[in-house]
């Protein structure tokens, strides 16, 4: 390999030209794997809940991708109930901006007069999900947050076998 002093300023533009679409392939590929492998969504047809469980660090833009992703799911029905399950999350950098923002916005799953439960086991991601909780109530929306997925299928008397569809993101367009 020639030295940066003898390498020509066309090699670089003409290098750099073609990795720019390689790379942006590679990102593309790079979201809608992560999409997939950082949380799951299953629906227990019977009782119409919805249980979205996050497996990945609750960042400020994984928070926002999964809720715009199970938006696009929740589209094709409704009203469901809803489980947000927190509690295999051990990372979690999301700021309290985010959360607020989030529960400031209409509910990515359609649920009329359903339920929804927040899964938080670590104290202080329980209290960030009070927070939201806090917000949803003033709009008027039933949330409630639970330590444990037990007393979430409890609140909507359910159980975990009633969950048989595995709901994919990537079967709803954009």
């Amino acid at each position: 390999m020639k030295p940066p002093s003898q390498r020509g300023t066309h090699s670089v533009a003409r290098a750099r030209a073609v990795r720019r679409p390689l790379l942006n392939t590679l990102l593309s590929r790079r979201r809608i794997n992560s999409s997939v492998a950082g949380y799951a969504v299953d629906l227990d047809p019977k009782h119409r809940v919805l249980r979205i469980t996050v497996q990945t660090a609750l960042t400020d833009g994984a928070a926002r991708d999964i809720y715009q992703a199970v938006a696009r799911l929740a589209s094709r029905g409704g009203p469901y109930a809803a489980i947000t399950d927190f509690s295999q999350v051990v990372d979690f950098p999301i700021s309290t901006d985010t959360i607020r923002d989030l529960a400031a916005t209409k509910p990515p799953i359609p649920l009329g007069d359903r339920p929804s439960v927040m899964v938080a086991r670590q104290p202080a991601l329980f209290g960030l999900a009070r927070i939201f909780e806090m917000h949803r109530d003033a709009m008027g929306l039933q949330l409630q947050v639970v330590h444990s997925i037990d007393e979430a299928y409890d609140l909507l008397k359910v159980s975990s076998e009633d969950f048989t569809q595995r709901l994919s993101p990537l079967d709803v367009p954009a």
